[in-house]
């Protein structure tokens, strides 16, 4: 066997392996850091082992130097490398899958027993992704493709709505990804990843020896089961059309898959697989906020003519605020250098320790728990924990007269690989059950503190406004959950988009009804019917 063929038979391996592990890092990009460094010492202790070896060094040193020129390549700023989805889903990939290979790959040499007891006493220490890492990450590029309509090949080669960000997926990648995918029954998207894993392997070096049709050809048992016959024929031509005489069995294939096409049979996992009734992302709803998302649905020029930034006075007599009108009714408003670099700096380092997964209210249990509609890490401060806590509580105050008294405690967020939160109110449903402790009553208002900038995505979108806020360091968010009457503003729905490219880092500010009376007095009268129709919409 020659040694392409042998590299070949290694890196198949590597993609078919898949392992469970144990933490959860792909809800938050600051746990990434983690494994990066994890990384990093795997990375040496592979290398001592493999500088005491003769045998087997061609196929791992491939590998080493693969894993060190990506890292060369994050030196230069470690966190933009690891912001960027398909960086953080390759660095899970290698330490969920390939690791647990190059171990497997030293056991038939008399030098193995010093590196898999060094391996064994890291696996204990060391930080490692879970199972609900790798498919979290795996959903999370799914998620970024959709909602801003990305193009498989260019998210692939490391493009990002046209900038190129990072390190290119190679064939293995993208197989894994369409695997899983296609292990989710998420057929719609196993497709393109699938292609674009034969198209890239077709292009390597040894894409043309045995190991890679016979590959392929099972590949095509992929787009058969999902009754997607135009690539499997493509695939079957491919094959065929380099080892005609090796791979006769397929001559039956191409016919059938050539006479489904003639016929026009839509069958297989594609078209028998459909959405569940009433599933919210068919909804029309959801596919507004996509567009918001995306940019595609904004308030109109008439909408916005009214509007204007001025400086706020403040009410306690400190320098005027910056404030800018977003909408008019309901009224959203952003302040801007609200916070400095380095309080926002300071808010994020003391949440770091501290963040865990994000949850929301379970109607059915009364309970928070996690949610995939909801990916993103966060840590709870009392306003008088820190001095800077003081000002966040201080500023939401001064700007809108409230009694912070009667506020839930600041919530720092991190929002991991395609972090993001779909859809919903801040405020709580009319048939909510609070807890016998809780009469502050539900949440009037809400504040977000955005503690950094976002190069790509993760704005705050309002679908039924429409209108999306792009966060800006340092800049305050605020609206009115509420109508003046006590009834829930429907139109207020919110949802953080998707982050693309960077790590969103805010601090989120909910004000109860309790004690506000002075400054947002309660209507006599209902004024909710102007939201009604956004209750149940779509």
């Amino acid at each position: 066997m020659n040694s392409s063929a042998r590299i070949l038979q290694l890196l198949l391996v590597l993609v078919l392996q898949l392992l469970a592990c144990r933490a959860e890092f792909y809800s938050s990009t600051s746990g990434l850091e983690q494994l990066f460094r994890t990384e990093i010492v795997l990375l040496d202790e592979l290398q001592n082992y493999v500088d005491e070896i003769t045998q087997h060094a061609e196929a791992l040193q491939s590998e080493i130097d693969a894993i060190r020129v990506e890292h060369l390549s994050a030196m230069d700023s470690i966190g933009s490398y690891l912001n960027n989805p398909v960086n953080a889903f390759r660095l899970i990939k290698r330490l969920h899958s390939d690791w647990e290979t190059f171990e497997s790959s030293v056991k038939g040499d008399t030098s193995r027993a010093d590196y898999l007891e060094a391996m064994a006493e890291l696996r204990e220490n060391l930080s490692y992704p879970s199972q609900d890492d790798f498919v979290g990450s795996a959903i999370a590029l799914t998620r970024l493709q959709q909602t801003y309509q990305l193009d498989v090949a260019e998210l692939a080669s490391g493009m990002l709505n046209g900038v190129k960000y990072g390190t290119a997926m190679s064939w293995q990648d993208c197989f894994v990804l369409g695997q899983h995918l296609y292990a989710l029954r998420d057929y719609n998207h196993t497709v393109p990843w699938l292609q674009q894993s034969m198209q890239l392997l077709g292009e390597q070096s040894y894409g043309e020896e045995s190991a890679s049709l016979d590959f392929m050809e099972a590949v095509v048992g992929y787009h058969q089961q999902m009754g997607d016959h135009e690539n499997a024929l493509n695939l079957v031509n491919h094959v065929l059309a380099i080892e005609p005489e090796q791979r006769r069995h397929l001559d039956e294939t191409r016919t059938q898959l050539e006479d489904l096409i003639t016929d026009g049979v839509k069958q297989g996992l594609l078209h028998t697989t459909a959405r569940r009734p009433g599933d919210y992302h068919s909804s029309r709803e959801f596919r507004m906020y996509e567009q918001v998302c995306r940019g595609e649905l904004a308030p109109s020029p008439a909408a916005q003519r009214h509007l204007r930034c001025r400086l706020q006075r403040s009410l306690f007599g400190y320098a005027p605020f910056k404030l800018e009108e977003l909408h008019a009714d309901p009224p959203v408003v952003q302040l801007h250098d609200m916070v400095s670099q380095r309080e926002s700096l300071f808010l994020q380092n003391a949440a770091r320790p501290r963040i865990q997964r994000s949850t929301v209210y379970n109607q059915a249990s009364s309970d928070a728990t996690a949610a995939a509609f909801r990916t993103s890490q966060g840590a709870s401060f009392n306003y008088s924990r820190y001095r800077t806590t003081q000002r966040l509580s201080q500023h939401v105050a001064d700007l809108s007269g409230l009694d912070m008294d009667y506020a839930e405690n600041l919530q720092i967020a991190n929002y991991g690989i395609g972090g993001h939160y779909e859809p919903h109110w801040d405020s709580f449903p009319e048939h909510h059950v609070y807890h016998e402790d809780d009469r502050h009553g539900n949440r009037l208002a809400t504040a977000i503190y955005y503690l950094s900038d976002v190069e790509a995505g993760g704005g705050t979108a309002f679908p039924f406004l429409p209108l999306l806020v792009t966060p800006e360091r340092g800049s305050l968010l605020f609206w009115y959950n509420l109508h003046p009457s006590g009834d829930q503003d429907y139109r207020t729905k919110h949802a953080a988009c998707p982050v693309l490219q960077g790590s969103k880092w805010i601090a989120n500010v909910w004000i109860r009804e309790r004690n506000q009376d002075r400054v947002r007095p309660c209507d006599l009268q209902r004024n909710h019917l102007i939201s009604l129709r956004f209750k149940n919409f779509d």
